[in-house]
């Protein structure tokens, strides 16, 4: 949402931007900024019970804003499951006065909670199109498969493997491309690393003929944003991805970009679109259409202020 501030701004709206505190003096201290604004919008925090019912008591008028599944935090930390987070979703979901929630799957849990979708939007996560100019469609003899994304989720590509190791028998001449903030460690790939940087990231995007997004199905999983595959698409170049989550609804499989829900399907599909440039070119193309019609931070703006301003 930082980067729909001075959209609001431009709006006529006063907007401020404050860090969630973390020690007990900050998060007592906030209550007094809680009731000076006419709305608030917590994004993903889960305060603890008696810190949001304070907060709310401060002001009636509070927006909850979730992109991931933050009420599956134990999932995404591979800890044991207690609920807690889940509680703490259900309470913020019950008591604030709207949710956004970043796709559908999201949004069932706060309409759950509410017992109403009254005060539910589901607004996709965005992304900046005029940040990330599309990639010209010139052939180098250079095939490059590429994934971007941070260390955390590196593991994901050990679970292609299989598939990569495939194409790259049956195209020498490619290449897996990692870019991220750590080195890759796929035995038996041959791998192109380049650390990550926000001066170099819309180029890195460009130089993939092919993008990757694999991804485990579970919980956690369904709730994320699908932002990785949307800046693929934006970039032009052709994706395929793990049929989970917005990944469903983002993509429709052949069109805009594949969908591969196992090692047949990924080696398929990656095998398609590297023995065909024209189709990669077709595919990209599509895929960034996609991207200015629904997944646009215009658009995201426009139906964020749209929401927020039903509430003042």
């Amino acid at each position: 949402m930082l980067d729909s501030v001075d959209y609001l701004k431009g709006r006529g709206h006063g907007v401020d931007v404050v860090d969630a505190p973390g020690d007990l003096a900050g998060q007592l201290s906030i209550l007094g900024r809680v009731a000076r604004y006419d709305l608030v919008v917590l994004q993903k925090k889960l305060f603890s019970p008696v810190q949001l019912r304070l907060m709310v008591r401060a002001n009636r008028n509070i927006i909850y804003d979730l992109d991931d599944a933050v009420m599956f935090h134990e999932v995404e930390r591979k800890e044991p499951i207690t609920g807690k987070f889940f509680r703490r979703f259900t309470l913020a979901a019950s008591l604030c006065r709207g949710v956004i929630a970043g796709n559908n799957y999201l949004a069932e849990f706060a309409v759950a909670a509410r017992g109403s979708d009254d005060g539910v939007a589901v607004l996709p996560t965005p992304v900046d199109i005029n940040a990330v100019k599309p990639k010209q469609y010139v052939a180098t003899g250079k095939l490059v498969v590429g994934w971007m994304g941070t260390k955390g989720n590196l593991r994901n590509l050990d679970s292609i493997s299989g598939p990569l190791s495939e194409v790259f028998k049956a195209f020498p001449d490619a290449c897996l491309k990692v870019v991220s903030d750590a080195e890759p460690d796929i035995p038996g790939i041959p791998v192109e690393f380049k650390p990550w940087s926000a001066v170099d990231e819309a180029e890195d995007l460009r130089s993939f003929d092919i993008g990757l997004m694999p991804l485990d199905d579970n919980i956690w999983t369904r709730g994320k944003g699908g932002y990785k595959l949307l800046q693929y698409m934006t970039a032009g170049v052709p994706s395929v991805a793990s049929p989970v989550g917005i990944n469903r609804d983002i993509i429709s499989d052949g069109e805009n970009g594949f969908l591969a829900a196992d090692n047949k399907g990924w080696a398929n599909a990656l095998t398609t679109l590297a023995a065909d440039p024209v189709l990669r070119e077709n595919i990209g193309r599509a895929g960034r259409d996609t991207v200015e019609k629904g997944y646009s931070l215009e658009r995201y703006n426009e139906g964020l202020a749209g929401f927020l301003e039903r509430f003042v």
